[in-house]
């Protein structure tokens, strides 16, 4: 894990203030600037608001892997109109090997808790996004329906800049298309998401205890995954 960039907190107030292009963030009255120096204005005031949150819960140093929400913002301000087609790639690409397609065989309680977890989600694409997957117990990886990642390509390219950039921030956290789309469209919260995709840790957890370093690493992606819920939530 790198090693976060600090700095010194070198204002005072946060507020939000409403635009021409939606509402701005604010810091001592001026909108602070992304890495490319694009404005830090969201479409809707609850977004705004999640992200001047951040920004005024920093002390007296202003740690970027705190503020998850605003990372998310960053780059979908500064790269998501240039890599659309790159994100949209990704999330196809991990929907052909599906976290959520490969299954155990056993033990029943493995099997029972990933049908659990999984089917459900599986269901919903079916039915929200006409997606159906193939699932298997086999090793190998299995070829996925043309039609199910074609649909799976229209239905990321139809969101806006913000929202694809959480669903491929999702995606990658998951390692599973279905598990992001589920998230980014409010069917799943990011808590349920991240249990989604730890199924097998938690069973083995259950059984033979739980690593502390490994716990810490896994907590961090669950804080990423609520973030990436909270955002889409408030657009």
């Amino acid at each position: 894990m790198k090693t976060p960039i600090l700095s010194r907190r070198f204002y005072k107030s946060v507020d939000i203030a409403p635009v021409e292009t939606g509402f701005a963030v604010r810091l001592d009255q001026a909108t602070p600037k992304t890495p490319a120096k694009r404005p830090l204005i969201l479409p809707t005031e609850a977004a705004a608001r999640l992200v001047a949150a951040e920004w005024d819960a920093q002390r007296e140093t202003i740690d970027p892997f705190a503020m998850p929400i605003t990372r998310l913002v960053n780059v979908a301000l500064d790269r998501a109109a240039e890599t659309r087609s790159a994100m949209v790639g990704e999330v196809v690409k991990y929907a052909g090997t599906d976290l959520v397609c490969y299954r155990a065989t056993t033990p029943a309680s493995l099997v029972a808790a990933q049908a659990a977890a999984w089917d459900p989600l599986l269901h919903w694409a079916e039915a929200h996004l006409g997606v159906q997957l193939v699932t298997t117990t086999q090793a190998l990886a299995v070829e996925q329906p043309t039609k199910a990642l074609a649909r799976i390509e229209g239905a990321a390219q139809a969101l806006d800049d913000l929202r694809l950039t959480a669903l491929a921030f999702a995606n990658g956290l998951a390692g599973s298309a279905i598990v992001a789309f589920a998230l980014i469209h409010g069917h799943i919260d990011g808590e349920t998401a991240f249990r989604a995709i730890r199924v097998e840790e938690d069973w083995q957890a259950e059984r033979w205890g739980r690593d502390p370093d490994e716990e810490k690493i896994a907590n961090a992606r669950r804080v990423d995954l609520i973030a990436a819920e909270r955002l889409v939530s408030a657009l």
